[in-house]
């Protein structure tokens, strides 16, 4: 299923557990229209990528996005943050955290929203896992360090590139330090160019990924690593509990998308916190707010979600619709 059906499928068993009916029932249904879920959300992709059963698949797809062949491959990783099902909740921790045999650090993230702090916020993560890297006795070595961000939109909407290799360089293109590396794979650009000549493994992965969204699957080796990952998303291995967890976390699809830029806004706002101060909190719920207003939302429920007062955001729709009449 794609993104819509996705966020569709949580506000339908968000509602029937709400009003007490047949959640069993309303899951079964989903089950009927689909056969796989949505790849790139964000507990899906966790669970898909960040488990131990799956390291394979985890394995393939890291060698494939870094473009890593024979020795210099990774054999296997262990991982840092591992996903539980049973707990699951956004935070301003990176998606998926493993360490290969060399013990050196790999990171993978999706991101769902373009917001001006994200290059800040991609350094700023790149920052915290280099220390993290440090070789205890010696703070200066640092192991190698590679980070991979998959983005539904375009970093780079000049270049004709949907895999861009970010490291210190000179002006004259010299490397000057070889251990961090920032890989940005930019999703909507390869499927709006398809790049039908690209028969690279990320190519391969990322067209498996497209046809699981597409309920259309890609033929692929059997016994392959992406066979397996067909396997793994299937809509019936995922329990009636996570996918409970999972749309309660969501009101309706709509208000997806209001999480969304609300949690872009405050991950750049959590980790750039200085001694604890949070700075703009008032402007980043006005700003959720005016947005719900924009699409009509009832004041309740723009109350409930933007944590502000009823006062306020009675005060905003008539300075908005004040506005709106001029």
């Amino acid at each position: 299923m794609n993104k819509t059906q996705y966020a569709e499928m949580l506000k339908d068993i968000s509602e029937t557990y709400k009003n007490g009916g047949d959640v069993s029932a309303c899951i079964a249904k989903y089950n009927k229209l689909y056969k796989y879920v949505y790849v790139y959300n964000d507990n899906i992709f966790k669970l898909l990528f960040g488990t131990p059963e799956n390291e394979s698949i985890t394995v393939d797809f890291l060698n494939a996005v870094l473009k890593l062949d024979g020795g210099d491959c990774i054999e296997q990783v262990s991982f840092v943050n591992p996903a539980l099902p049973s707990a699951f909740g956004k935070s301003i921790t990176s998606d998926v955290v493993a360490l290969d045999q060399r013990q050196d650090r790999i990171v993978l993230e999706v991101q769902h929203v373009e917001h001006e702090s994200f290059n800040s916020r991609l350094v700023l993560y790149a920052a915290k896992h280099i220390i993290a890297s440090r070789i205890k006795g010696d703070d200066y070595k640092l192991r190698n360090l590679n980070v991979i961000s998959l983005q539904m939109f375009d970093g780079f909407p000049e270049s004709r590139n949907y895999r861009h290799c970010i490291q210190l360089k000179n002006q004259d293109n010299e490397l000057f330090y070889d251990k961090e590396t920032i890989t940005l794979v930019e999703i909507p650009k390869f499927l709006k160019r398809k790049y039908e000549q690209d028969n690279s493994r990320l190519a391969l992965w990322l067209r498996v990924f497209d046809g699981l969204n597409n309920e259309s699957l890609v033929d692929v080796p059997k016994g392959s690593q992406y066979a397996l990952l067909q396997e793994k998303a299937k809509l019936s291995i995922f329990t009636e509990d996570f996918l409970v967890s999972e749309a309660m976390k969501m009101s309706d699809h709509n208000y997806e998308l209001y999480v969304e830029k609300k949690n872009a806004r405050a991950e750049g706002l959590a980790e750039g916190r200085v001694e604890g101060r949070v700075e703009g909190r008032d402007d980043e719920r006005t700003a959720v707010a005016l947005d719900m207003l924009a699409d009509n939302e009832p004041i309740e429920k723009i109350v409930k979600y933007s944590h502000l007062p009823e006062s306020k955001v009675l005060k905003l729709r008539d300075s908005r619709a004040t506005y709106n009449s001029k």
